[in-house]
């Protein structure tokens, strides 16, 4: 599929993004995953009891709704200047985990919050979703997204280094994140949202990255979002190699075998 193609709600097996599911042996399936969304919701976050007393210690992230986790697109081209100034004179065309790492983390280090609560404490409602793998430059991230959106300015989006905290241990992540990823704010967020954007990259196939992958499977097994896909797409990328699908990794160990198990709970094959 060229960039910025757009597939129109829930997609059968059509371009690119159908492509990968028939390569991981996809069909649709039910809606068991909904239920679990809603479940998290209401176990683990007291704004869906409006009049339950809310314990002062318990985190500003868990009194906001996961699809309010959201980044306008003025916010994010803020952010992209903040990026050319703290790398100005170097050589360095910077990843996400180069801005995550020197610029995101010290920013919200004092707040102990993720940088899109940081800047909106009541929440941004998100509309699109954004798929993508931190191993892209990140002005080139900022710049297919604006070129692609003509309200890019207003558009909010769920972005997975934006919207999550950035500085908490793998403990209090694991925790937000629960036992499934059908439990996870990223799975909240695709349900909710109304777009689910592919942002490929020229370094790396982002399938490649298990959670680029659990992210397609949901939008196809849960997600009611019209699919769009822009970026380029590295050299030799649709020659799928053997690292892909249920081969694919993270940067976490711990979450793979997670990952696959709510991969195989979707009723998706990624074989």
């Amino acid at each position: 599929m060229p960039a910025g193609a757009r597939m129109g709600p829930r997609p059968e097996r059509q371009g690119e993004a159908g492509a990968m599911l028939q390569q991981m042996g996809g069909g649709r399936a039910g809606v068991h995953g909904q239920g679990y969304s809603r479940l998290y919701n209401q176990q683990r976050y007291p704004y869906q009891s409006p009049h339950q007393q809310v314990d002062p210690n318990i985190s500003k992230m868990k009194l906001i709704p996961p699809n309010r986790w959201g980044i306008s697109g003025q916010q994010l081209l803020e952010l992209a200047d903040q990026v050319v100034d703290q790398f100005t004179g170097s050589e360095e065309n910077p990843n996400v985990y180069d801005v995550v790492n020197k610029l995101i983390k010290p920013l919200c280090k004092a707040a102990n919050v993720s940088y899109s609560v940081l800047l909106n404490p009541k929440g941004l409602k998100c509309s699109t979703f954004v798929t993508h793998a931190w191993c892209e430059s990140f002005l080139a991230f900022v710049d297919d997204i604006r070129d692609h959106f003509s309200d890019f300015e207003t558009r909010v989006f769920w972005i997975c280094f934006t919207a999550n905290p950035q500085t908490w241990s793998p403990e209090e992540l694991k925790d937000l994140l629960g036992p499934s990823a059908l439990q996870s704010p990223f799975a909240i967020a695709i349900q909710q949202c109304d777009t689910f954007l592919v942002v490929r990259n020229t370094t790396r196939n982002m399938y490649t990255r298990l959670w680029c992958v659990t992210e397609l499977v949901l939008v196809h097994a849960y997600g009611d979002s019209a699919i769009e896909v822009i970026g380029k797409m590295p050299p030799r990328a649709k020659e799928c190699g053997p690292d892909i699908g249920l081969h694919a990794t993270c940067s976490v160990p711990e979450d793979i075998a997670m990952l696959r198990a709510t991969i195989g709970m979707t009723g998706l094959d990624a074989n």
